[in-house]
């Protein structure tokens, strides 16, 4: 077997030699491992930046209970349910948000680091692109970050039907309010979504 001597950094190192202790492995096999897997990566075109995002991507989807479905049969099953109990529907879009938003804040603490982590998700949200951007803030911040800042958001390709847009909508919407935003304004085109909102200090207070 041939020995190839890798500089690596000294943080790295020392990384490395905690993990193969706790996974009671040599450096060496724990090495290979990782460099194999990143050459599997490369080798299908693949970017090694990619390899934690979509680790983390598969163990999200099996904490949060995610079912991939194909879009159009999404799309039907929204746009039939939608004219039989609209309420119920959107209510259900929203909670979900919610949901997936109080799952979120266990990776981002803060709205600021919730754009970056939508960024690596993506596919978990209702939209084929979200971008979330602080307008504002006041000199009254909590130690979080948060005081009342404003945020815009811009969500895109939310569906081929106002239906859906409306179920991403609340979606969104649902998804904010576990970050204590509370939307002042939202403007909805089809596949489109327009987003104001503003922290509400008081309530994330109270809820940490």
């Amino acid at each position: 077997m041939g020995r190839t001597n890798i500089a690596i950094d000294d943080s790295v190192a020392d990384e490395l030699s905690q993990e193969a202790s706790r996974e009671n492995k040599t450096q060496f096999a724990l090495a290979n491992e990782a460099l194999m897997a990143v050459i599997e990566v490369t080798r299908g075109g693949g970017d090694p930046k990619q390899v934690y995002p979509s680790w983390k991507f598969v163990s999200m989807m099996k904490d949060v209970g995610c079912l991939v479905l194909p879009e159009d049969l999404v799309e039907k099953l929204v746009t039939r349910m939608f004219g039989v109990d609209k309420d119920w529907l959107l209510k259900v879009w929203y909670d979900e948000g919610s949901r997936l938003g109080n799952f979120l804040r266990m990776s981002a603490t803060n709205p600021e680091e919730l754009g970056g982590v939508i960024e690596q998700f993506q596919v978990l949200l209702p939209a084929q692109k979200i971008e979330l951007k602080r307008l504002a803030s006041s000199t009254e911040e909590d130690k979080s970050g948060f005081g009342h800042a404003s945020f815009e958001i811009r969500a895109i390709g939310t569906g081929n039907s106002l239906e859906a847009t409306n179920c991403a909508d609340q979606f969104i919407r649902g998804l904010l309010s576990s970050y204590s935003l509370v939307v002042t304004d939202s403007r909805i085109a089809r596949g489109i979504i327009d987003i104001k909102a503003v922290s509400s200090l008081e309530k994330f207070s109270s809820s940490v």
